[in-house]
């Protein structure tokens, strides 16, 4: 659902060359997947690395997820606390 973390993780994404799908997707999609991640205003932006016991891809956060967790906390730490 859109909102101020989905709407900055999104430009923050688009900004970077990172990408990402948004949608709706089958099961068979969504375990197949390299990457999933959720983002919420009291979780930021967190990896999901197993449903119902199974991993998505290796069971670990991946590289982009790696990478947009720190674009984010760098716009956290150097622009939104500046304002």
């Amino acid at each position: 659902m859109p909102g101020i973390t989905y709407d900055l993780i999104l430009e923050l994404a688009a900004a970077n060359a990172i990408p990402v799908e948004i949608g709706y997707f089958t099961e068979a999609r969504i375990r197949a997947a390299d990457e999933l991640w959720i983002s919420s205003s009291s979780k930021e932006i967190l990896a999901i690395t197993s449903l119902d016991g199974k991993f998505i891809a290796n069971g670990k956060p991946g590289r982009l997820f790696h990478r947009m967790y720190s674009l984010y906390q760098d716009y956290k730490n150097n622009v939104m606390r500046s304002m």
